[in-house]
């Protein structure tokens, strides 16, 4: 056939037939890897016993450090003078946050729903001093109280400001880390309390003690609902379906304000890419903010994805106008939002920490601030195939909008501003155990594929080249065989036999 013996056309055969093999399957390869990844995170990801997408949702490998910086301000007379607050930061007091997910239960239209308690432990060696730690800020039931009672008649102004003078509440107050954030007494609000019956007004804020925090140790954030990925979409999965059996909040101005989106920014569906739209709810804000992709980046030689909590999310609706729900009466320059529909009243306002990528109005309120993005931007590093957050940031700063009131004598000349009084930095890193298993079992393996998929071309290539070769060659020269001892059908079967017994271990090697 072709001038070519049996044995010849059968080498040739062999070698063509096995680089078509190796090039189709190099053709292939990427479609295959897809299908291979897809039926892989369909048996790993769900939240079921058993998988490992189970084991790091109810308890996360990623233990998180709760900082709390606190502004102590250093020139109180000056402020009561009417001149701005100069505040220095101090921090971070530390402590460790545990977190599982308990009282689990699945739901037919796939979703599982639980609860998450946090129990914090304060972390002396990691701190710059113990919670007691004091530091001197506006006495924010005081100015509450004055805020709160704007609207009502002066009389009763006048009624309460006197009591709280005669029982020693003053402008300032000294407190330590630990009471601002977990809780203090003030029996002086029970009096007040009953004062404010009177004229049929009344404020949770006046039940005897408060904090930023309080009640919140040991105890969960909400129920929630998310999607479990159990019937194979992946698109929504561990994203919040409800939240205290709620799809909406109902505090906000606006319908999408109230929308509850995204994930609790521990996990988020799987291969993310730059592209991808990704939010976090956060129950203690009572709101969802979205993530936008910043850069490429890596954590403990994990590879991942850095989102950030974009600026825009604390701007004015006249800059975004997504925001208007928040302006709650009335919009404020960009970089804060007012929280008092929450609050009961009180005038909290919420920022980013230093007011970073905020309008420099509110520096220009307050002396001491230096916004830093890489200290005070919120971010999360996300490995892309898994969506699992390898580290992450979780950052707001609790501010007080100050003024002077007429009728409480304590503020007649306090300045305006948007008096920050701590900022929180929760920052969760995975463990070194966790890590090294990312990155052998996913990062390592996904990083050889690219040379198997090289490879496939170059040996599909090199055995058609070689049967190229083989076939001009024998043509050329007219190679004749011959058979020695043995006949030509014994001498091809054996050819064939080597040739195939080559092919096999170039697999094997392959």
């Amino acid at each position: 056939m072709l001038g070519l013996t049996r044995r010849q056309v059968a080498t040739l055969s062999v070698l063509g037939i096995s680089g078509l093999a190796f090039l189709i399957c190099g053709i292939v390869f990427n479609d295959m890897v897809d299908v291979i990844m897809q039926e892989e995170i369909k048996k790993q990801l769900p939240l079921k016993n058993g998988t490992i997408g189970f084991k790091n949702w109810q308890k996360p490998p990623v233990p998180v450090k709760f900082g709390i910086y606190v502004f102590d301000i250093v020139n109180p007379a000056e402020v009561l003078a009417g001149e701005p607050p100069a505040v220095l930061e101090k921090g971070p007091y530390v402590y460790s946050m545990h977190i599982e997910k308990t009282d689990i239960k699945w739901h037919d239209n796939n979703t599982v729903e639980y609860v998450q308690p946090q129990r914090f432990v304060f972390n002396r060696e990691e701190s710059v001093g113990p919670d007691t730690d004091t530091f001197r800020t506006v006495n924010i039931l005081y100015i509450a109280t004055a805020t709160i009672l704007q609207g009502m008649p002066p009389l009763v102004q006048d009624l309460v400001d006197a009591y709280l003078v005669s029982q020693g509440e003053d402008t300032f107050m000294i407190r330590s880390v630990h009471d601002i954030w977990w809780g203090y007494e003030d029996p002086v609000l029970e009096e007040v309390a009953k004062i404010l019956e009177r004229f049929n007004k009344s404020s949770p804020l006046f039940n005897g003690k408060f904090g930023f925090f309080m009640n919140r140790n040991n105890t969960g954030d909400g129920l929630y609902n998310v999607y479990s990925g159990l019937n194979g979409q992946f698109d929504n999965y561990v994203r919040i379906d409800r939240w205290n059996g709620k799809k909406n909040l109902s505090v906000w101005y606006s319908e999408y304000a109230n929308e509850i989106r995204g994930t609790d920014g521990s996990m988020h569906p799987p291969f993310v890419n730059k592209d991808s739209t990704l939010s976090v709810f956060d129950a203690y804000l009572l709101r969802s903010l979205k993530l936008q992709y910043s850069t490429d980046s890596s954590f403990k030689n994990v590879r991942t994805l850095r989102f950030l909590v974009p600026y825009s999310e604390f701007a004015s609706a006249k800059e975004n106008p997504d925001n208007a729900g928040f302006c709650t009466p009335n919009c404020i320059p960009s970089g804060a939002y007012n929280m008092s529909v929450i609050t009961y009243d009180a005038p909290v306002y919420v920022s980013l920490p230093h007011f970073i990528g905020g309008d420099s109005y509110y520096q220009s309120l307050v002396k001491g601030l230096t916004p830093t993005q890489s200290l005070h931007q919120p971010f999360y590093d996300i490995q892309p195939l898994t969506g699992v957050s390898m580290t992450a940031a979780r950052r707001y700063q609790i501010n007080l909008r100050t003024q002077s009131f007429d009728h409480f004598l304590k503020f007649q000349n306090f300045p305006v501003s948007y008096l920050p009084v701590l900022w929180i930095d929760g920052v969760a890193e995975i463990d070194e155990d966790t890590a090294v298993m990312f990155k052998g079992m996913i990062q390592d393996r996904l990083d050889t594929l690219p040379y198997i998929h090289g490879a496939m071309f170059a040996i599909g290539g090199l055995f058609l080249l070689i049967s190229m070769g083989l076939f001009i060659y024998w043509k050329k020269k007219n190679v004749k065989f011959t058979a020695g001892e043995h006949n030509e059908e014994e001498i091809n079967i054996l050819h064939i036999l080597r040739v195939s017994h080559f092919v096999n271990k170039a697999l094997i090697c392959f």
